[in-house]
């Protein structure tokens, strides 16, 4: 053999190592191509600390993360990664390109100089995904503007970031700063609204709120509430973190005429997923888990070992509120109302009237020895213009509400 192709074999044998498959429409593996080596020596390794389901990203940077593990487990792997893709992105041209080396499992993000929040997923030789996580886009150093609660009578406090998750501007009057909306306990993100919902009395939207999604050519894709479901299962939610899981019916044993099985609407949870289960968010054992949305470091917080709630130390009393751009202030702490997006449907609820917004955390309710109401629904910090006011309530599992983290 020449030395021309000896040299010309080792540089082709070098290159397979960082082949690269995307998902093409039908969900297919495209021809491959190559991870660039100023792409791969750009990368600033967004795993170095640990993994998590997701990851703040600077603009203008190029981003690489760890695509084996599921969330922050060292153990639980994703698979065998043959590709990436982008499921979403909320500005045109966010994620510039992606890359994907499956010798180190590890997934390449080159990011524009913009503000956003985007949805990356890889995917095993037949297209499926196999796990997804969230680059969320922006100038943030959560370590700056840390907000730490008193203690507690148990002589808890928590350590809270000062927005939402995917809030990528902190000027109050910028939908930007809502963030992103999540279904309790589940770790993928969805968008929050972009305007004022306007709804017929029939439930038909004059006016849906819904941002523009793009994929990664550019083009929009499908809005949030039309990819919505029914019968949510937890392989469904990592196979398509974009569908939007509505209220959960269950079979009740029956069928119906023609053989097929009947189901009952699930009035105790109101689940998003067939299995429902309090530790989804960390709630029983008071750990991160491999589904909670908070970058490396964070958690969903949860009430301490006493029952006390994360978000007891905010009081009405001393609550201030900001009628020009909705929202609340306690201890300097902003509190935007986002809306929701419904349980029953995935579509947003945002109303000019009156605005409203929900912070969940990772407790379930407990179900009272007084009471004959046997829900055990997610809880949530309530946050309403009507009544100007803080209050810890509960909700349907599959209502989509907004997050904070805390330091774990």
């Amino acid at each position: 053999m020449t030395n021309y192709k000896k040299s010309l074999l080792a540089a082709l044998l070098c290159a397979a190592s960082v082949t690269f498959a995307g998902c093409d429409k039908d969900n297919g593996p495209e021809k491959p191509v190559y991870v660039p080596e100023e792409i791969s020596t750009a990368a600033v390794n967004l795993s170095e600390n640990g993994t998590a389901n997701c990851y703040i990203v600077k603009p203008g940077s190029v981003a690489s993360f760890d695509v084996a593990h599921k969330g922050n487990s060292a153990t639980e792997l994703t698979g065998s990664a043959a590709s990436v893709k982008l499921v979403w992105q909320d500005a045109k041209g966010l994620v510039k390109s992606l890359f994907l080396n499956p010798e180190t499992k590890t997934a390449y993000a080159e990011i524009a100089e913009s503000k956003g929040n985007a949805l990356v997923a890889v995917c095993d030789e037949a297209g499926t995904i196999l796990w997804s996580w969230h680059l969320w886009i922006c100038d943030y150093d959560p370590e700056k503007t840390l907000f730490t609660t008193e203690a507690n009578a148990s002589g808890t406090q928590w350590t809270f970031m000062d927005r939402n998750i995917g809030a990528t501007d902190m000027n109050r009057g910028s939908f930007d700063n809502f963030g992103m909306l999540y279904q309790w306990g589940r770790k993928d993100p969805f968008p929050g609204a972009n305007a004022f919902t306007i709804i017929n009395d029939d439930y038909s939207y004059v006016e849906d709120g819904e941002k523009t999604l793009y994929d990664i050519d550019g083009k929009a894709i499908s809005k949030i509430k039309d990819l919505a479901e029914f019968h949510g299962t937890i392989e469904k939610s990592i196979q398509q973190p974009a569908t939007f899981f509505a209220m959960t019916y269950k079979t009740n044993g029956n069928v119906d005429e023609s053989g097929n099985p009947e189901y009952d609407c699930d009035y105790i949870t109101k689940d998003w997923v067939d299995v429902s289960d309090d530790d989804y968010w960390g709630g029983v054992s008071m750990k991160k888990t491999i589904y909670d949305p908070c970058p490396v470091g964070y958690k969903v917080p949860v009430s301490d070992a006493d029952g006390n709630t994360p978000y007891a130390w905010m009081k009405f009393t001393e609550m201030t509120w900001d009628p020009t751009n909705h929202g609340a202030i306690d201890k300097d702490q902003w509190f935007p109302c986002t809306g929701t997006r419904v349980y029953a449907s995935g579509g947003l609820d945002y109303p000019e009237a009156n605005p409203y917004a929900g912070v969940w955390f990772g407790t379930a309710s407990v179900k009272s020895a007084t009471s004959t109401s046997q829900v055990v629904y997610g809880q949530y910090m309530a946050i309403m213009k009507s009544k100007r006011t803080f209050k810890v309530n509960k909700d349907a599992r599959s209502q989509g509400l907004s997050v904070r983290c805390v330091k774990e």
